[in-house]
């Protein structure tokens, strides 16, 4: 018989009678993870929210010079919302904004919090008036802008003294025991082996470069400071089955799956999980065994004069 849970299905099947009693084994329909709107599904699911320590360092960088109302914030390539709602306990109005109407409309469905908007744009126009926001921020996103242009957007509708914020995160550290590293090198040949060739130049800015390139240098601000933290972390209690749906939301994995259809990325993901099972050494199912995932963040900090 077939049995539904959540995001994926798990086919039991009955197998030859040992010592007289049946015996089932459980296999996870990786394919369950194309459904809907896939991509922007996969990323409302499995994408992390970022730390509150990151927020917390944003607002104190602002606060440091700016003594103003906290009126608004923007999220530019908000997602699924995950980095905007985070900003809302702090201001009196938040924007969440994304080029993707599948990525909205998960947010829109998503959303609880009465001083949260959200809407479809891009980041190379803003849909505010000059001088309207205390702070931007922008979260495993602005690698898909046109810098220069967010530049000069986050110029016109920042107030003196307003605060933009670039921020990603590295690939997620699986916890495990002993066998920590060797889960980390699963997720590491997956990117850049297993996906080579499908992975865009802006996916390896964030996840192997971290943002250093000069392109994503606040250093035309605060007299040519930059001001960067990389000690923020937060810590996931997860499924196997979950840590494989996040690989599904990679644009690099997106990308195979439209090149090479949706059993070759199926395939891709089994592959990835079986993998994962083997070194972990258990005897439970993938989406009954639990880890820990550690997301390792990064942020990029400028004060409008």
């Amino acid at each position: 018989m077939a049995e539904q849970e959540g995001e994926n299905c798990r086919i039991w099947v009955h197998c030859n009678k040992k010592n007289g009693q049946s015996q089932r084994r459980i296999f996870t329909m990786a394919n369950r993870f194309f459904e809907g709107a896939a991509h922007a599904a996969a990323y409302a699911r499995f994408r992390p929210h970022p730390p509150q320590s990151l927020i917390d360092n944003i607002l104190s960088f602002l606060k440091s010079k700016y003594t103003g109302a906290l009126a608004a914030a923007a999220d530019v390539g908000c997602g699924s919302g995950q980095t905007t709602w985070i900003l809302a306990p702090h201001f009196n109005n938040v924007t969440g904004l994304d080029i993707s109407e599948a990525q909205i409309t998960e947010a829109i469905k998503k959303n609880k919090a009465n001083n949260v908007s959200f809407k479809v744009s891009g980041a190379e126009k803003l849909p505010f008036p000059s001088q309207s926001l205390q702070v931007i921020t922008t979260g495993q996103a602005c690698h898909w802008f046109d810098l220069p242009k967010f530049y000069a957007e986050v110029d016109r509708v920042l107030v003196p003294g307003g605060v933009v914020a670039l921020y990603g995160y590295l690939f997620p550290l699986p916890i495990f025991g002993e066998v920590s590293d060797q889960l980390a090198e699963i997720v590491n040949d997956t990117y850049k082996n297993k996906l080579k060739g499908y992975i865009q130049q802006g996916s390896m800015e964030v996840y192997l470069e971290n943002y250093k390139s000069e392109k994503y240098s606040m250093a035309h601000y605060e007299d040519n400071i930059e001001i960067r933290n990389d000690s923020h972390y937060t810590d996931r209690d997860v499924s196997v089955t979950d840590l494989t749906g996040y690989i599904s939301s990679w644009s690099g994995f997106q990308n195979y799956r439209a090149q090479n259809g949706d059993k070759a990325a199926s395939d891709m993901l089994q592959n990835f999980q079986n993998r994962i099972m083997s070194v972990l050494g258990v005897s439970t199912a993938p989406e009954d065994t639990q880890l820990t995932l550690r997301y390792k963040y990064f942020i990029i900090m400028g004060r409008k004069p």
